[in-house]
C-alpha cells in the first residue's frame, strides 16, 4: 500500500465558518500529521478526492477507525469544518460548504501564523 503525507490546519480566522479567506484572513493552527495509507499504488491526482472523504469522514465521527483519527479526537480538536484545511502530499485544499477548493502554496504560507 502506498501512503501520502498528509497534515491538517484547523482554521481559527474571524468567521472561518464561511469558508477559507471567504471574509476575513484565514488562522490555521496545525492540528495533526500523519501518513494516510490510500490503495493505488501511487499516491496520483486520481487518490485525492478518496483521501479526502476519508479524513473529513474520520474527523467528523464519533468512533473514528484510523489511529491518526483517534490521535486527533485525543487531543481534543474540535471535527473538521468549512474554512479548514488539508494538505495530501504537494496540494492544499479548503473545506467548502459543499466538497473541497483547491488553494496555492502563496495562499497557505500565508494563512500559517509562523510563515508570515
Amino acid at each position: 500500500m502506498a501512503h501520502i503525507s498528509t497534515t491538517v490546519y484547523l482554521n481559527q480566522g474571524v468567521d472561518h465558518f464561511l469558508g477559507f479567506d471567504v471574509h476575513a484572513p484565514a488562522r490555521l493552527h496545525q492540528a495533526a500529521r500523519f501518513d494516510l495509507e490510500i490503495l493505488d499504488q501511487a499516491p496520483s491526482a486520481a487518490a485525492v478526492p478518496g483521501a479526502l472523504e476519508i479524513i473529513f469522514e474520520q474527523l467528523n465521527i464519533a468512533r473514528p477507525q484510523h489511529p491518526w483519527a483517534l490521535r486527533y479526537r485525543l487531543a481534543g480538536h474540535r471535527s473538521l469544518s468549512v474554512g479548514d484545511v488539508v494538505v495530501l502530499g504537494e496540494t492544499a485544499w479548503a473545506c467548502a460548504s459543499v466538497g473541497w477548493t483547491p488553494i496555492s502554496a502563496d495562499q497557505l504560507r500565508a494563512a500559517i501564523p509562523a510563515a508570515r
